[in-house]
Parts: structure tokens; C-alpha cells; sequence
């Protein structure tokens, strides 16, 4: 056996291993330039936009570490330049609900990564959702984007349910050839119903048709005399 599969047999290189694999996944390799990328059959589809795959995990890790990391940050700078004054007898803290969004946004945190080892695709968009409206507080474009991404992993998921892939060429391509359809068969319908207005139509005045009874001539009319006086 390799070397390699010898190192993960040993447990700490095994853990180690499945964790990064985990929330780090190795990419699967890119297609030749010549080649289509793979479209998910109709079958397979409700599994795969559920799911999450390599790059998104390694966005959503991503994102959830750099909250996990502002989450902390920006807490600890605002109640360390909003510190507590005193007024006469009365306490007054400037900011007491810092630590408490904190909290509540490395809550959040923890959640997203057990969903990222899940591979869940709708809670982790949804808890992306909460991050960015915590964020929102704080600093608003920071929130923007946390929710900006949790906008776009759904979107990937309709892309793969509709189309089986999330190449923007490839759909690009999928919807001109339906277009095309569709504009052909709204020609050939109007053709046709075109066509059979033609040959038939039920409101149209038919020109008159000879009797086939047979009417005798009516006999010439006899001159009356006038009377002589």
C-alpha cells in the first residue's frame, strides 16, 4: 500500500483528514476546454440543489469564519470605545447590548458550521440571512454581504433544479434553444390555424346556387284591343 494511505490509517491523520474534507473538500477537477460540463439528470437533481458542493462548502466556511472572527472584533472595539460614564449617582452604559449581538452572531456561527458538515443548503442560506441582518447593526455593508450570499446559494439551488447545472454558458445556451422552440412552434401553429380558416370558415356568405326545379316560363301576356269609337 502507498505511503499516503498508510498516513490515514493512523487516527490523528484520519481526523484530521475528514475534517478537512469536511469543511475544506478538495475541488473536483475542471473540465477539458473542449469538453461540456456534466448536466444532473431530472432524478438526481432534488439531492443535488439540497446539497452543498465543493465550493460553495469552501464559501460558506469561509464566510462563517470571517463572522466568527468580526463577531468577536467588532463587539470588543465598540465597548472598549463606548465605555462607561457616570452621571452624579447614575451609571450609564453607552453600549449594552454589543456583547449580546456578539453572542448571538457566534450562536449563528456554530450553527452554520454543523450545517456546512451537514450539507445543508436552505438552513445554511437562512442562518447566512440572521448573520447579515445581526451584521446590519454594526456595519451595513459587512450584513450585505453575508445575506447577498445566502441569496445566491439559493439561486445556484433553482439553477441546478431547473437547468441541472449552475454554468451560466451552458444555461445561456438551454434558453436560447428553448426560445427558439417555442418561436417555431407559435409559427407553425399560426400556419396552420391560418390554413384552416381558409379552407373553412362557417361565417363566411356562400354565393348563390341554381335551383334545380324545373319552373315553366310564364306565357306572354295578350294584348287587350282598344275600344273603336
Amino acid at each position: 500500500m502507498s505511503s499516503d494511505v498508510d498516513d490515514r490509517s493512523s487516527p490523528f491523520i484520519s481526523l484530521t483528514f475528514r475534517l478537512r474534507e469536511a469543511f475544506w473538500p478538495t475541488p473536483p477537477p475542471k473540465p477539458a476546454a473542449g469538453d461540456e460540463p456534466v448536466i444532473i439528470p431530472p432524478e438526481r437533481r432534488k439531492a443535488a440543489m439540497t446539497s452543498l458542493d465543493a465550493q460553495e462548502v469552501r464559501w460558506s466556511f469561509g464566510a462563517f469564519l470571517l463572522a466568527t472572527i468580526a463577531g468577536v472584533a467588532i463587539p470588543a472595539y465598540i465597548v472598549a470605545s463606548n465605555k462607561i460614564t457616570k452621571r452624579g449617582k447614575n451609571t450609564i452604559a453607552v453600549a449594552p447590548d454589543a456583547w449580546l449581538l456578539g453572542g448571538a452572531i457566534l450562536l449563528f456561527c456554530v450553527i452554520g458550521f454543523v450545517l456546512i458538515w451537514k450539507r445543508r443548503r436552505s438552513l445554511l442560506a437562512f442562518d447566512l440571512f440572521l448573520i447579515g441582518f445581526g451584521f446590519t447593526l454594526f456595519i451595513g455593508l459587512v450584513g450585505f454581504l453575508f445575506i447577498l450570499l445566502g441569496g445566491f446559494l439559493l439561486l445556484r439551488a433553482w439553477r441546478i433544479n431547473k437547468y441541472g447545472t449552475t454554468n451560466s454558458k451552458v444555461i445561456g445556451r438551454q434558453t436560447a434553444a428553448a426560445r427558439k422552440e417555442r418561436a417555431g412552434g407559435t409559427k407553425t401553429a399560426t400556419s396552420k390555424s391560418t390554413k384552416s380558416k381558409a379552407t373553412y370558415d362557417p361565417d363566411a356568405r356562400k354565393p348563390p346556387v341554381a335551383s334545380k326545379r324545373y319552373t315553366p316560363k310564364s306565357p306572354p301576356r295578350k294584348k287587350i284591343p282598344k275600344p273603336t269609337q
